[in-house]
């Protein structure tokens, strides 16, 4: 590659060894947009656009830009081109992200066609967006009039963060964040504050757009095996040739360190389970810029030797604190801002110890920092590390992702990109300086922390009023927006048809877009707003054809083994030198009461201690030798099948393991100590002892509070899993496990040790009685590793598995048991901003008619749903999926603002469905993007779970295989038998009773809102009679 080439300059090329790739620095001359390619084999390409956008104020005006770029732009003036992306392309990921310092656009593909698609469309959205103002509106906010004529204010934004202002620790992380940075754009919180979104101008929010959105302010960041040079040609010709130099946005300021520490008090929303008169304090530092990789290096080594495991010096001493019940559970650093932040708090301390925190927290780390650290617990820290640098993880999207994060840390504040991004060399450097220095991490106590005065103190108390203030303000600002406006009609009928361009763009004489001109007539004046034309425009979006997917991953080679009984899956797998262990337990003997203490169960099994060993000592042990231990629930359905479900030919049967209830217990490990760890995870399981009644508590409590918080954040989950209860075994489990019942079970369990405390002896003996079960319930292992590891790991099995018996299955138990069944209709009240719904219907489908599921539910949800409860309802997202394993239907509402008004517009859009017309293009357009979801990546440690998992579910590689093809042969006749199907059950359920027998066969939905939501009752609405039952 030349060092001029499309019009970019070639900064530099640095070899990334560790990464096996090539990093490419270019600057383009004339607009100074910068490009970093980490040039690799990959076929999974990733590109993203970010441009850094601090903002001014808690306007939201970056969140809300993030969501309208993608809303129309000048060669693709459609309402929605991400929507439509999202339903025909192949894409592996496809998102946007509003940081607080930065927004970033990314997309990745597998296919080189596809990929460019998805360039095109993003690229054209972020430089040339129409920014319509009813895109404005109904991203941002708009005044609209209830039922009784009261103005109020609506938009996705607005309500999305109406709901992030529900939660109490989220509440918490913003005020420590505002804490330290206190006269910076960090003190404005960039999603938006909703009494300020709704203060927003359309005039502010386009100039946002002009004064960021120039390429002079854009870094693209590439991964992937496509040539940089392609790349370089397509950004020139599609999108930078039309715009001129630009003034380059000032850097974000070095912060100015506090010359002494501060304190700060606020409120947060107390929410369901959160004590009013209890405080959360934390004591939070400034430190290095997340630019300086070894510094950062630095503070991630710190908090691994201070709060990596239970068994660590700090955490322990958190942990034991006499005056807190809890925990803060985001303590540590965070590496996203322009410096790293770093803290350490409690939850739940009485107000009459608050004054008590300060000296409890540095005491304890002079305490540390004079009496140093055992050699184990550095080796410990570095082994994580070790971890974090060695496992390629796929959390959301590819592993790209995280490296994107990393590079960005300092190249949007004027750094090279590789500042911040290798992390290896970083790592070894760390471990040079610890053995140049034997008190190095003492150092690193006293120079980032103790001797650091940018330093705050927060108390934050629960507020049972906070979403009640912010709703009141809000009700003021839409009766004053109104009284100014003299009409709602007025404000809403505003809308113009004008598109804007950006700062320094060249004249388009196709658009008629001029850098004279703030504002020009849109082209297509029409299209936007008018469903025909935007359907006509649709073919503006490209895709590939159907003939063009590739296959998808062939099924990863396993072996089956017995040991003694036991039998034990071998996945061998390219792991980079980690092993992976999951030992699954059958549940399914326990009673529905037992099923109940699971959840207690799984969290108490990696936290305690033994006959002969305290708790902290063994979670040390367990941090020394494995890279996590842990162990979780699991609930499997059985996938209906044409043909018998047959695996390792039948050496292990599928009725044998197939719609079964499971607890894993997991660990993962390095080659050196492999043998150690099994041998330790064996011996644990015999000895693990839960008498240590302070311990259990601990536990107890931090599970109580990880769950307090899931209806503000989770309640779509939440009615999904309790509306599903209803007609599936394995729904019903994770119900009790995840669900409302569990919520309920530890509240109420909470409160019963508050009155009692010797209360906490019965749950000792349960938990206690619950292992010995299983302990006598049998096994199956799954390992996955390379070929010499797994050497080691089978060896080391060998004595451990022969005492274990084989998985049989129970004929009584959980799933045997009579049970009460749910409400057609069930509506939980709860303290949340917004509300969340879930409709769930029983479909009949073979492995054909299940993949035109999939590709009905995808067309469903960004069609007809998406429209109707997100475009018109405001609610952040709407969902649609078929389950197989539970012969299911479901579709979910999130952070919605009228959920039973969007259970009636889900009825609505599937009755419709039945005769919308879709072309033979759409059709193909949408089974391409739905064969997406078969094509994902994963790492060589998610395959094998994933295999795992099918096997549990009976799923094996043929079904799969067919569902695949029922995707792809899918026709509208086979999604309009679906459709009508599901039109007959909410049809038939909304004429029965709350309670009869026969309404479960015809649907049953849930949803979680205000008490205020749900004095619009569902009535008027032609649902089924509504069940209200305790708030959660």
């Amino acid at each position: 590659m030349d060092n001029l080439i499309h019009g970019f300059k070639i900064i530099s090329k640095t070899a990334l060894d560790e990464m096996q790739a090539e990093g490419i620095l270019a600057q383009h001359c004339e607009t100074g947009l910068e490009v970093y390619h980490i040039h690799n084999d990959d076929s999974e390409n990733l590109f993203a656009f970010a441009f850094m956008t601090p903002p001014e104020n808690s306007s939201g005006v970056a969140h809300i830009l993030e969501h309208s770029v993608l809303c129309g732009s000048k060669n693709y003036p459609l309402k929605d081109p991400f929507l439509i992306l999202s339903k025909q392309s192949v894409k592996t990921f496809l998102n946007a992200m509003t940081f607080p310092d930065k927004t970033v656009y990314p997309a990745s593909s597998i296919l080189e066609k596809d990929y460019f698609n998805l360039m095109s469309v993003y690229g054209d959205a972020v430089f040339f967006p129409l920014l319509k103002r009813e895109t404005f509106e109904q991203e941002g906010h708009r005044l609209e009039r209830d039922e009784k004529g009261n103005p109020y204010f609506s938009g996705v934004v607005l309500n999305e963060m109406r709901g992030a202002y529900a939660d109490f620790d989220s509440g918490v992380d913003r005020e420590l964040r505002h804490s330290l940075l206190q006269g910076t754009v960090y003190a404005h919180d960039s999603g938006g504050f909703p009494p300020d979104i709704v203060k927003l101008s359309y005039e502010d929010f386009c100039a946002f757009h002009k004064k960021y959105y120039h390429p002079v302010n854009c870094k693209v960041f590439l991964y992937g095996n496509i040539e940089t040079e392609k790349q370089l040609a397509f950004l020139q010709e599609r999108f930078l040739q039309f715009f001129e130099p630009a003034e380059k946005p000032p850097l974000i300021p070095a912060i100015t360190p506090y010359p002494a520490p501060r304190v700060f008090s606020a409120t947060a929303p107390a929410g369901e389970g959160k004590n009013p008169d209890k405080l959360t304090v934390t004591m939070n530092w400034l430190l290095p810029e997340s630019a300086d990789i070894d510094r950062l290096m630095d503070c991630m080594f710190l908090e691994e030797l201070l709060l990596g495991h239970d068994g660590a010096p700090l955490q322990k001493k958190l942990l034991d604190c006499p005056f807190a019940e809890d925990v803060y559970p985001y303590n540590g650093g965070q590496a996203d801002l322009k410096n790293i932040c770093f803290t350490l708090g409690l939850a739940d301390i009485d107000k009459s110890a608050e004054g008590r925190f300060e000296a409890f927290i540095l005491s304890g780390l002079e305490e540390i920092a004079r009496d140093g650290f055992e050699p184990q617990l550095i080796e410990t820290a570095l082994n994580s590390l070790d971890f974090y640098n060695r496992e390629i993880t796929r959390s959301g999207g590819p592993f790209s992702l995280v490296l994107m994060r990393r590079a960005l840390r300092g190249w949007i504040h004027g750094f090279a990109p590789e500042a911040s991004l290798r992390s290896i060399p970083a790592f070894q450097r760390l471990k040079q300086r610890l053995s140049e220095s034997p008190h190095y991490a003492q150092d690193l106590i006293r120079t980032l922390l103790l001797d650091n005065p940018h330093r705050t103190t927060v108390s934050v108390r629960p507020d049972i009023h906070f979403c009640e203030n912010i709703d009141a303000r809000l009700a003021q600002e839409a009766y004053q927006a109104a009284q100014s406006l003299g009409s709602i009609e007025h404000h809403s009928g505003s809308a113009e048809q004008t598109a804007v361009p950006v700062s320094g763009q060249k004249a388009d004489a196709d658009t008629g877009l001029n850098t004279d001109a703030a504002t020009d007539v849109d082209p297509h004046p029409d299209r936007s707003m008018n469903p025909e034309a935007d359907a006509q425009a649709q073919h503006l979006i490209p895709h590939i054809s159907k003939e063009e997917l590739p296959p998808v991953e062939p099924p990863i080679p396993e072996c089956l083994e017995y040991f003694g009984k036991v039998p034990v899956i071998i996945h061998e797998q390219p792991t980079n030198g980690i092993t992976y262990m999951d030992i699954a337990v059958p549940v399914d003997s326990l009673s529905a009461e037992d099923y109940t203490y699971l959840t207690l169960y799984t969290s108490a099994l990696s936290s305690m201690g033994t006959k002969t060993q305290s708790w902290d000592a063994v979670a040390a042990e367990f941090a020394y030798l494995t890279g996590g231990f842990s162990a979780v629930t699991f609930s499997a359905g059985r996938h209906r099948t044409s043909e018998a479900a047959v695996f390792f030919d039948n050496a292990l049967r599928t009725e044998d393991v197939a719609d079964r209830d499971w607890i894993f217990i997991r660990s993962k490990m390095l080659p050196e100590y492999i043998e150690p760890a099994v041998n330790r995870i064996f011996s644990y399981l015999n000895d693990i002892s839960f008498a240590d009644e302070k311990r259990l508590k601990d536990v107890f409590i931090q599970l109580k509070n990880d769950l307090d918080p899931l209806p503000s954040y989770s309640g779509h989950t939440l009615t999904a899993l309790y509306a599903a209860s209803a007609y599936s075994g394995s729904k019903r489990a994770e119900n009790l496990w995840m669900g409302i019942p569990q919520l309920r079970f530890l509240r109420g369990q909470y409160a019963a040790l508050e009155q009692k405390p010797a209360a906490i002896g019965e749950l000792t003996r349960k938990l206690e009685e619950i292992h010995r079960k299983l302990m006598r319930s049998g096994l199956i292992v799954k390992v996955c590793g390379t070929s010499a590891d797994i050497s080691v790991i089978k060896k080391a099995l060998t004595s451990h598995l022969l005492r274990f018996d084989f998985p049989h299955r129970n004929t009584g138990g959980f799933r045997t048991e009579a049970f009460e069944k749910p409400a057609v209709l069930s509506a939980f009240p709860s303290a949340v901003q917004v509300g969340f719904a879930a409709q769930l219907l029983p479909v009949t489908f073979d492995e054909t008619e299940y993949g035109a599921a999939i590709v009905y539910a995808q067309w469903l949800e960004t069609g007809a749903l998406w429209e109707a409860i997100r475009v018109k309802g405001g609610a952040y997202g709407v969902s649609a999926y078929p389950d197989s394993a539970t012969a299911l239907f479901t579709m979910t509402t999130y952070r919605d603002p009228a959920p039973l008004k969007s259970l009636r517009s889900i009825r609505d859009c599937i009755e419709k469905s039945i005769a919308a017309p879709l072309t033979d293009s759409e059709l193909e357009a949408l089974i391409t993007g739905t064969y997406s979801t078969a094509l994902q990546p994963r790492t060589p440690a998610q395959r094998s779970a994933a295999t795992f998992s099918r096997l549990l579910n009976g799923i094996t590689h043929q079904a799969r295989m067919q569902t695949i093809e029922g995707i792809i042969s899918c026709t509208r006749e086979r999604m309009n038998r679906l459709a009508e199907q599901l039109a007959a059950s909410v049809s038939g359920s909304a004429a029965l009773s709350a309670m009869t027998a026969e309404g479960i066969s015809g649907g049953t939905a849930a949803v979680i809102c205000s008490d205020a939501a749900l004095r619009q009752t569902a009535d008027n609405l032609g649902l089924p009679p509504l069940t209200v039952l305790s708030s959660i």
